[in-house]
């Protein structure tokens, strides 16, 4: 029997790169899903977006997006927005911080970081399937 031979030229070449990174910690999560997907299970978030406001639930609103461990404050335009994702551990509170913001203008509600049809419609009753008795 002969040797076997390579099937294409890539096989061929010697590496010069590795095929894979032993620690893919430092990559963001959406290139670390190009790169190598299914390699880090995210979990499903929901998030809400809101421009600040005045009033009296002002303040409970801040209070309740800043429980999220994916807070943020971002500038888009002229406009500041409050960035607050939530997993399904924290569904009550998320559902809470929407009573209080949903019917404002400007609310925005994100599925997986991404604006998609029917959000507040479809999917926030879904996320809420989450939320536990007593919380």
């Amino acid at each position: 029997m002969g040797r076997e031979r390579a099937r294409t030229f890539a096989d061929r070449l010697p590496p010069v790169l590795p095929r894979e990174e032993p620690d893919i910690a430092h990559l963001p999560d959406e290139m670390a899903d190009i790169l190598y997907p299914g390699r880090r299970p995210r979990p499903f978030r929901v998030a809400i977006e809101f421009e600040p406001f005045e009033g009296p639930e002002a303040a409970r609103a801040l209070e309740l997006a800043r429980r999220s461990h994916l807070y943020r404050e971002r500038q888009e335009d002229d406009r500041l927005l409050h960035h607050a994702a939530f997993e399904t551990g924290q569904a009550s509170a998320l559902r809470a911080l929407f009573q209080l913001v949903g019917a404002r203008p400007g609310t925005e509600v994100l599925v997986d970081g991404k604006r998609v049809p029917y959000a507040t419609e479809l999917w926030l009753p879904l996320f809420w399937l989450f939320v536990r008795e007593g919380d």
